[in-house]
């Protein structure tokens, strides 16, 4: 029974979701355009494109969130070794997090006016930040596949 009603529930969230989306990008290319003085199109629903892909990431995060904490709290009650082990992996990432920012450049660069508010040396260390845990990660995530593909080979 439980299981019938999350997947309604989804089912329902997932329809509404893309109702809406279907709805803004809609207004978006029908909405209207003009012209500036250089001769490109302005579209005249770009700040409604821009809020409703800001609520999906707002939403996006915050279900996470919620969910990791759900998750860990009951991982607690049934195998807290496991649970202990998701808890150290999210503090390794808070700490690539910090030692990317550390090591970011905050030196601002040449930029026009309309980049000029983001070119703050605490906006290129989040930048930088942002790049260098990917590569991290992306690197870890290959180191984690050869280890589980030797490790694997080695248990037969």
């Amino acid at each position: 029974m439980a299981v019938t009603k999350i997947r309604k529930i989804s089912s329902w969230t997932l329809l509404v979701l893309l109702v809406v989306s279907v709805a803004v990008c809609l207004a978006f290319f029908v909405g209207g355009v003009e012209l500036d003085a250089a001769g490109n199109k302005v579209y005249a629903n770009t700040d409604l494109v821009l809020y409703w892909g800001y609520t999906l990431v707002a939403l996006t995060l915050i279900a996470t969130v919620v969910f990791a904490i759900v998750s860990l709290i009951q991982g607690f009650r049934t195998n807290p070794k496991r649970a202990l082990q998701s808890l150290l992996v999210f503090i390794v990432l808070i700490v690539i997090l910090a030692i990317t920012y550390a090591i970011g450049d905050g030196t601002p660069m040449s930029v026009n006016e309309d980049s000029a508010q983001y070119n703050t040396p605490g906006w290129l260390k989040t930048i930088d930040m942002c790049i260098y845990t990917t590569y991290t990660l992306v690197a870890l995530i290959i180191a984690g596949v050869i280890w589980g593909g030797i490790r694997k080979r080695l248990a037969k």
